[in-house]
C-alpha cells in the first residue's frame, strides 16, 4: 500500500514539471529585436536610403604579375667552362659590358678566355652557374639582365571590356609589399588581336619605377580608370538583392516594402549606378531585406548620407 502511494506521488509531480515546463518554454518564446507588434501585424525594423544622383568613376579591374620592361637572358656565343663572372647580382651594368668568361680549352690546345658581354644596360638581376660549370653556345643561360627602370604588367582584357580601353588610360597598381600605396601607371599597348582560345585582348600597363622598389614578379591588382558616368542614379551595394541571376531592390511605400527588379550599371566603391528600375528619392532598403518578401510591413530608420563618404 505504501508503494503505491509512493508511485502515485512521483505520477502526479511529473505532472505538475511537465506542465511548468510547457508553460515558461513553449508559450512565450523570445521575441526578436527587429520585430514591432502593433495589434496582430508584426513589423520588421529596417534601414533605408535614398537613391540620389552621383559621378561614378569607371574602373576596370584586373590582376597580374610585374616585369621589367626590358628583360635579357644572356647566353655565351661558344661552348666551355664556366671560368668567372666579374659582376654580382645587383650590379648595374652597360650594354656590351663583360658579364663572364669562358674556358673553351680543348685537348693540345690553348685558347684566351672568351667574353659573355650584355646584350642591354640594366641590372645583374640573376646569375645561374658555378664556377666550372659547362655551358653550351646559345644554350645555357649565363645571366639575367634587367632595366628596373620601367615595368609592365601585361594583362588579358575580356571582350566585355574592349570597347572601353585606350591607349593613355591612367591605372594604379597596388601590391602587398606597399599596401597603403598606389603606383601609377598608363596602357601603353593594345594588341590587335583577339588570343582565339581565351576570347581575351593582350594590353600593357607601363609604370614608371624610381628607387626600384617594384620588382620582376611581384603579383599586383590594378584599376583602369576607363572614364566617369556624371549624374547617375546611385544606391548603397548593400542594397541589391541577386536572385536567378536578376537583380532587386526592396523600396518603401506606405511603410510597406516593394520587390523591384532592376538593371545594374557599374560600381564604384559600396555604390552602384541604377540603369532602370529607379526613380530619384525613392527609399531603398539597405539594412533588414534579408528574408524580406514583397508587402511586408516594416519600420523604417533612414540613414544619413551614407552615399556621400
Amino acid at each position: 500500500m505504501k508503494n503505491k502511494r509512493i508511485i502515485w506521488l512521483v505520477i502526479f509531480l511529473l505532472i505538475i514539471a511537465g506542465m511548468f515546463f510547457k508553460r515558461f518554454f513553449f508559450n512565450n518564446p523570445p521575441q526578436g529585436p527587429a520585430l514591432f507588434k502593433r495589434g496582430a501585424l508584426e513589423k520588421i525594423t529596417v534601414k533605408v536610403e535614398k537613391v540620389k544622383r552621383d559621378d561614378l568613376d569607371f574602373i576596370l579591374s584586373y590582376a597580374g604579375s610585374l616585369k621589367a620592361k626590358d628583360e635579357s637572358l644572356v647566353y655565351p656565343k661558344i661552348s666551355g667552362k664556366l671560368s668567372n663572372y666579374l659582376v654580382s647580382e645587383g650590379d648595374r651594368i652597360e650594354k656590351d659590358e663583360t658579364i663572364a668568361l669562358i674556358d673553351r680549352d680543348e685537348t693540345g690546345l690553348k685558347y684566351e678566355l672568351a667574353k659573355v658581354d650584355s646584350p642591354i644596360a640594366g641590372i645583374i638581376g640573376r646569375t645561374f652557374l658555378d664556377k666550372g660549370a659547362n655551358v653550351a653556345s646559345q644554350t645555357t643561360p649565363i645571366a639575367l639582365v634587367v632595366d628596373m627602370d620601367q615595368m609592365i604588367v601585361k594583362l588579358n582584357i575580356s571582350e566585355h571590356d574592349i570597347s572601353d580601353i585606350k591607349k593613355g588610360l591612367s591605372a594604379y597598381l597596388k601590391v602587398d609589399s606597399y599596401p597603403n600605396e598606389d603606383f601609377e601607371g598608363v596602357v601603353s599597348k593594345i594588341s590587335e588581336v583577339i588570343d582565339t582560345q581565351t576570347r581575351t585582348l593582350p594590353i600593357e600597363i607601363l609604370i614608371l619605377n624610381p628607387g626600384h622598389r617594384l620588382k620582376s614578379g611581384m603579383f599586383s591588382r590594378i584599376r583602369i580608370f576607363a572614364g566617369k558616368h556624371p549624374g547617375s542614379l546611385v544606391v548603397l551595394q548593400d542594397g541589391l538583392v541577386k536572385e536567378s541571376s536578376f537583380d532587386y531592390v526592396y523600396i518603401i511605400e506606405d511603410s510597406t516594402a516593394r520587390k523591384v527588379k532592376v538593371t545594374a550599371g557599374i560600381y564604384q566603391d559600396n555604390k552602384v549606378e541604377i540603369l532602370e528600375g529607379l526613380r530619384e528619392g525613392q527609399q531603398v532598403i539597405v539594412f533588414g531585406h534579408q528574408g524580406l518578401k514583397d508587402g511586408s510591413s516594416v519600420n523604417v530608420i533612414e540613414q544619413e548620407n551614407s552615399l556621400q563618404r
